[in-house]
């Protein structure tokens, strides 16, 4: 093993392969946005995931603190740790009592990555393995999937072999797939058709949500969302798993479409499910549809099926204050959970709104200053908040005719 280089991701220095020799510091800045490569070290490291790391360290701690988990040892994989970067900050940064209950495992089949891996975790137990073999071994009760590309390969595995209650996280980052922007991988591997609009993101979220839960559903299980995020190059959905032939049976009633440019009977029908807060007034952007409501796959409006579904749960959502966020995890961890305590109370909401799109729909200049928009709707008596999201978006259970009023007062 070359001699490490050492870096501070969150509170936990971490050693890693050092930068391939020749690579200039604009390409070593571009790695610390976006998706890295072997080019850039011998063993796999990816620094645009440190948001990602953080948000997983502090869905731990709020876990832990559930009565979700009943015993006092957990038994946790991260199925493709490569340099350990994930279980070090976990068993870094947790408090001492919690950290204590984990009995960590990580698997990959890079040998390079895993003596980092096992340098920078001692105490780990380290598998040069095929990560979906690991998977079947036991009944694991926190699996984390974070592969090149898509998931899709391991969910059964991972969903087959675990625990009768379990979290699950999974990372994709085949989002042109997931996104429709490769319509022929996206039906492919996930056998649905995504719209390459403004919604697309959250299309693709909705997308691998539904994909994790048909999986779970094929195997007497059903799951409860925790979080999802987008960020820049990658998909992630935080799930609990549960073991319920009963609820796995329900799987149909969160899942469905989304449509663009609804008709008055397609609002309406959304509405009445429960899938569509901003209500049936005419001449809006998007919205969902139950499964049950018959869509033609041809109409180029459609994308779906999808989870239409909670994608947050609210508890952990207020879970994730910059307080705590920088307690656990440093400084410079208040990016990774920004907006998202007050999306609390919207948890349930399948509402997103980008308010881009408004100046479509009502008479001013331009998108809408996003605070005193959000402000507005609260002062007309509605939930309202930023949203945590790639493009200036709000989350909102305000009728649509409330939203265009509250965008037009933002001018006066």
């Amino acid at each position: 093993m070359t001699k490490p280089e050492i870096v501070l991701e969150g509170r936990t220095h971490h050693r890693i392969p050092p930068a391939t020799e020749g690579r200039t510091e604009k390409q070593l800045e571009r790695h610390g946005k976006g998706p890295a490569d072997r080019a850039h070290r011998s063993a796999f490291h990816n620094p645009a995931m440190a948001d990602c790391r953080t948000r997983s360290v502090l869905l731990m701690d709020h876990m832990l603190d559930t009565e979700w988990f009943n015993k006092p040892k957990i038994h946790v994989l991260d199925a493709l740790c490569a340099t350990g970067s994930r279980i070090n900050r976990w068993l870094t940064e947790l408090p001492s009592e919690k950290a204590e209950r984990l009995m960590v495992v990580g698997a990959d089949l890079d040998a390079e990555a895993l003596e980092y891996a096992r340098e920078n975790c001692p105490e780990v137990e380290f598998l040069h393995k095929d990560s979906r073999q690991v998977l079947l071994s036991s009944g694991w009760q926190w699996v984390d999937i974070d592969p090149f590309g898509s998931p899709v390969p391991f969910l059964d595995s991972a969903m087959q072999s675990s625990a009768r209650r379990a979290v699950m996280e999974v990372t994709a980052t085949d989002t042109a797939a997931l996104t429709g922007s490769s319509a022929s991988a996206c039906l492919r591997r996930y056998g649905a058709k995504i719209r390459t609009d403004e919604m697309a993101h959250d299309s693709a979220l909705r997308l691998l949500m539904a994909t994790v839960a048909r999986t779970a559903a094929q195997h007497d299980r059903c799951i409860m969302p925790l979080l999802s995020s987008w960020d820049s190059h990658h998909i992630r959905v935080s799930v609990k798993v549960h073991r319920s032939i009963q609820s796995a049976n329900l799987l149909e009633e969160n899942l469905g479409w989304r449509v663009a440019s609804p008709t008055p009977d397609e609002l309406q029908a959304a509405t009445d499910a429960g899938l569509h807060p901003q209500g049936n007034a005419p001449e809006q952007p998007f919205c969902l549809l139950p499964f049950t409501h018959p869509v033609s796959r041809n109409d180029k409006r459609i994308s779906g099926p999808l989870w239409t579904g909670p994608l947050f749960d609210s508890d952990v959502l207020a879970s994730m204050t910059v307080e705590r966020a920088m307690e656990l995890c440093g400084d410079d961890a208040e990016p990774a959970v920004r907006h998202w305590v007050g999306e609390s109370e919207l948890g349930g909401t399948p509402s997103l709104i980008m308010t881009d799109m408004l100046p479509r729909y009502c008479d001013v200049g331009g998108p809408p200053r996003i605070s005193r928009l959000v402000e507005g709707l609260q002062s007309a008596g509605f939930k309202a908040a930023i949203a945590r999201w790639g493009a200036p978006s709000i989350r909102t259970d305000a009728p649509w005719p409330e939203v265009l009023k509250a965008t037009e007062a933002c001018f006066d």
